[in-house]
C-alpha cells in the first residue's frame, strides 16, 4: 500500500489584534489536532498564544510589531490622530496606520517564515492563511519578489467588506436593495465611498510600491482582500450575510466561528452561578458585555442597569470585559444585577435572553451559535455593519447609538421578550450553523489547493 501524501504546511498571517488573532488561534489549534504543521505569523506579544496553540513562532519585526490594544494605554492617541474618531474616519484612520503601514514589515516576515519552511521540507506544499483583514500577503499576489505559497486563502472575521451593485458600502450601516433604483443609489454611494477611502487607497498602492509588488490604483483595497486570494472562506453562515449577484467565485461559506468548549470547569464561578443555570424561578436573563475595549461604563452597562433595575422579573447580568476591571464605587448595584469582570461568553450565552452589546462581530458570532436574540449599540469599527446585518436578518434590534439612552434600552428589551419571532430566527440560524464544521469547511479548501 503506498504511503499517505503527507499533509500541505500551513502558514498563517495575523494582524495582533484580539478580535482578529483570537479566531485564527482557534483554527490554527483544531488544525494542529487534525495532524497539520501550522507556524503562525504575528507579533512577539502574541508568541506564548501561538505556542500554547501548538504551532511554530515567525515574528513580525519592526512597525507590525504591536500587540494588540492592550499594549497601548487605551486612553492615549493612538496611532496619531485616532482619539475621539467614529465612523468611516476612524476605519480610514486604522486602515492606513494600522493595516497598510504594517505590511511591509508583514510581507517580510511571511516572506522569513516561506523561506524557513521551504528549506525544512522543499517538496512539501505550503498554504498561506489570512485573516480577512490582514494585507500582507497581498503583494505575493501581485508580484513582489520572493517566495510564493502553493495557495492563498483569507478567512473572513468580520462583515464582508466588498463592493457590490447590490448594497451600500462598508460602513454605511445601510440596508441592502437590489432593486433598481437601489442599485442606482448603490453605484453612487459606492462612488463616494472610494473617494472617503481615498488616503487609505493611496497608503495601500505606496505598501505595495514599498516591497516591489505592482500595484493597480484602480483595484480598490478593500475590494483586493476578496480579488486576490485564491479562497475566501467567511466565517458565518450565509443567511447572516448579504446576498451578492456579484459576489467573486472564490467566495465560500463556513457556517460561523469555530465553537469553544464550554468552560464551567475553569473559570472562577461566582456564588450567583446557580441563580442563571439551575434556579431561575421563572426570571429572563439579560447579559450585558461592552466587549474588551470599550471601558467607557456609561455608554452600555449602567444605562442598561437603570433601565431595569425594577424589573423583578429579570435577572441583569453585567460582565465587565477583561479580568480586574471593576465598576467606579459611586455607581449603585441594582439589587437584579450580577456584575462581574470577566465571563465566557459560550458559558453564559446559553442561559440568556437577551444579549445587549456594542455589536462586535465576534460577540454576534457567539450569539447566533446560541439562538439568543441581541441589542446592538455601537457606531466604530465594524460594528454599525454587524447591527445592520443582524436587524436585517431579524435576531436584534438595531438602536444605531454607541450612547442608548435608558427609555431606548428599556424599550429594546421589552420589545425582545414581547415578540417571539426575534427568538424564533435566532434559533433557525442557529440550527443552520450547526449544519456546519467551520474548521473542517477551511480544511476542505486546504486540500483543494494543494491538489
Amino acid at each position: 500500500m503506498a504511503a499517505a501524501e503527507p499533509k500541505p504546511r500551513i502558514l498563517i498571517c495575523s494582524t495582533p489584534v484580539s478580535g482578529h488573532i483570537i479566531p485564527m488561534l482557534a483554527i490554527a489549534k483544531q488544525l494542529v489536532a487534525r495532524g497539520y504543521d501550522v507556524c503562525f505569523v504575528s507579533s512577539n506579544g502574541y508568541r506564548p498564544q501561538i505556542e500554547a496553540a501548538g504551532a511554530s513562532f515567525v515574528p513580525v519585526l519592526g512597525y507590525g510589531d504591536y500587540y494588540d490594544l492592550t499594549s497601548w494605554d487605551l486612553d492615549a492617541d493612538w496611532p496619531a490622530g485616532k482619539k475621539h474618531m467614529e465612523g468611516p474616519a476612524c476605519f480610514n484612520h486604522d486602515l492606513i496606520h494600522i493595516f497598510c503601514k504594517s505590511v511591509p514589515s508583514q510581507h517580510e516576515a511571511i516572506q522569513r517564515a516561506l523561506q524557513q519552511l521551504h528549506d525544512q521540507n522543499p517538496d512539501r506544499p505550503i498554504i498561506l492563511m489570512t485573516e480577512s483583514l490582514n494585507f500582507g500577503a497581498l503583494p505575493i499576489v501581485l508580484g513582489a519578489p520572493g517566495l510564493r505559497p502553493k495557495g492563498f486563502i483569507a478567512i473572513g472575521l468580520n462583515p464582508i467588506l466588498l463592493t457590490s451593485m447590490d448594497h451600500p458600502p462598508f460602513g454605511t450601516g445601510m440596508l441592502p436593495d437590489s432593486s433598481p433604483e437601489g442599485r442606482e443609489r448603490n453605484k453612487a454611494a459606492n462612488i463616494i465611498q472610494k473617494q472617503t477611502f481615498a488616503e487609505a487607497q493611496d497608503a495601500f498602492v505606496d505598501a505595495l510600491v514599498s516591497v516591489g509588488a505592482t500595484a493597480n490604483p484602480d483595484l480598490f483595497l478593500l475590494d483586493a482582500l476578496y480579488a486576490l486570494p485564491d479562497r475566501f472562506v467567511q466565517m458565518c453562515a450565509p443567511s447572516v450575510e448579504y446576498p451578492r449577484s456579484d459576489a467573486p467565485k472564490s467566495l465560500r461559506f463556513a457556517g460561523g466561528y469555530p465553537t469553544a468548549k464550554p468552560t464551567s470547569r475553569e473559570f472562577p464561578k461566582p456564588d450567583w452561578w446557580s441563580e442563571i443555570i439551575l434556579d431561575k424561578k421563572g426570571k429572563k436573563i439579560i447579559f450585558v458585555c461592552q466587549g474588551t475595549v470599550a471601558m467607557d461604563f456609561n455608554q452600555l452597562v449602567i444605562p442598561t442597569m437603570s433601565a431595569l433595575q425594577d424589573r423583578s422579573d429579570l435577572i441583569i447580568v453585567v460582565a465587565l470585559g477583561r479580568p480586574g476591571i471593576a465598576l467606579p464605587t459611586d455607581v449603585p448595584i441594582p439589587a437584579n444585577c450580577r456584575v462581574i469582570d470577566f465571563i465566557p461568553y459560550d458559558d453564559l450565552l446559553p442561559h440568556c435572553n437577551v444579549f445587549v452589546t456594542t455589536g462586535g462581530y465576534g460577540s454576534f458570532q457567539r450569539a447566533l451559535n446560541h439562538g439568543t436574540p441581541l441589542i446592538m449599540a455601537g457606531t466604530t469599527e465594524e460594528k454599525p455593519e454587524t447591527a445592520a446585518r443582524a436587524e436585517w436578518a431579524g435576531v436584534a434590534v438595531n438602536l444605531r447609538t454607541s450612547y442608548p439612552s435608558v427609555a431606548q434600552l428599556r424599550e429594546a428589551v421589552e420589545r425582545i421578550l414581547g415578540d417571539e419571532q426575534f427568538k424564533e430566527r435566532a434559533v433557525e440560524i442557529q440550527r443552520e450553523i450547526a449544519g456546519f464544521d467551520p474548521v473542517g469547511k477551511v480544511v476542505e479548501n486546504i486540500e483543494e489547493l494543494a491538489g
